[in-house]
């Protein structure tokens, strides 16, 4: 149901809150190794509030625009994966005694009843067994759960269906960054441990994986989003300008010295949030962690110096995140000015356009 396993032959749709990206990719032979060429990029934005915090306030909207995208950019595969994320997705990490394949099946089930903030019979459940670390001699099973309201998959599955696609899965963003990640820094996800931060409109998501083996998702409510909405406040000016701001474009008579202080204090509340989540991975199970490598992702990513404040802040190698660093794209067919400059939103999207069929 969400993406734990492996599909092919598929359109990355990352449906987000402020604009939808699809990406096609075909599979390329290389020296032996399977890899990946691009073969349809695209991005729509949505009209203001047609999403919000993840909830689908305008449907039409949003089918109209994952129309527009398939039929401008003649994109004719119809199969599809999206991604959810959000309040209403949970994803634990827990550990459980090794046990017949029913006993587990029984336990999960308990295990998902007493994790989940919501009621069983409403939600969406779904698992993995993580591989042990390299070397590790724990014999319990440390095993990933994954639950999502069943009205949010509903909701989602609904728009594709109407625009008239097929899906094929629902993953959650979390999963197919780390799917993007895997392919594209095969040598840090085999031996660093990593955190990948993807700082969406409404959501940043955390992902840290510690050679090959996810050990934290999270979800946090603080992304783009919450950064003009308070600079329009603090600056007393409209959204729109608050945007631009952001972006670093001058606006009215406003001195950069005021605008840039309302940006660092945002840059600090962020800082502060992602720093709770390190504290918690990096203190738990009782055993000393640190993180190798910081990748940032999404659309607040492109703001100006955001990795040197992440590099300051954790004393961690930081960069941005690029999802086509070992995807190849032909620069007769494909723009790759329009590759880099837009490579940030990618992420999920290339993430799911990436997994295949397990051999």
């Amino acid at each position: 149901m969400f993406g734990l396993g492996k599909s092919k032959g598929l359109v990355g749709l990352d449906i987000g809150s402020y604009s939808i990206k699809a990406i096609e990719l075909k599979s390329k032979a290389k020296e032996g190794e399977g890899s990946f060429e691009v073969e349809k990029i695209a991005l729509e934005f949505l009209p203001h509030d047609a999403i919000v915090e993840g909830t689908i306030m305008d449907s039409d909207a949003v089918v109209e625009t994952i129309k527009m995208i398939f039929d401008e950019n003649k994109i004719s595969n119809k199969n599809v994966n999206i991604a959810v994320s959000g309040s209403s997705v949970i994803i634990k990490k827990i550990s459980l005694p090794s046990m017949e394949t029913e006993e587990l099946a029984e336990s999960i089930i308990w295990e998902a009843r007493h994790n989940i903030p919501y009621p069983y019979e409403e939600t969406s459940v779904d698992y993995a067994i993580l591989r042990p670390s390299s070397g590790s001699e724990k014999k319990a099973l440390d095993i990933l759960l994954v639950a999502a309201k069943k009205e949010k998959i509903t909701n989602y599955s609904n728009v594709v269906q109407q625009a008239r696609k097929n899906l094929e899965a629902i993953e959650v963003d979390a999963f197919a960054l780390q799917n993007a990640m895997e392919i594209n820094y095969p040598e840090l996800f085999r031996d660093k441990t990593t955190a990948l931060i993807n700082l969406g409109a409404h959501t940043t998501n955390i992902i840290i994986t510690d050679r090959e083996t996810p050990q934290l998702f999270r979800d946090l409510s603080i992304g783009g989003y919450f950064f003009t909405e308070n600079i329009r406040k603090d600056l007393g000016i409209s959204s729109d300008e608050a945007e631009k701001v952001l972006k670093g474009i001058p606006v009215k008579d406003m001195p950069a010295e005021q605008t840039q202080a309302v940006i660092d204090t945002n840059t600090s509340n962020l800082l502060e949030e992602v720093e709770k989540t390190f504290s918690f991975y990096e203190s738990g199970e009782g055993t000393e962690k640190k993180i190798d490598k910081i990748l940032l992702s999404g659309g607040l990513s492109k703001l100006k110096d955001l990795p040197k404040s992440f590099e300051q802040k954790f004393n961690t190698d930081t960069e941005l995140f690029n999802p086509f660093r070992n995807i190849y794209y032909n620069e007769k067919k494909l723009d790759s000015v329009y590759l880099r400059d837009m490579a940030s939103l990618f992420g999920v999207a290339t993430g799911l356009a990436t997994r295949r069929l397990e051999e």
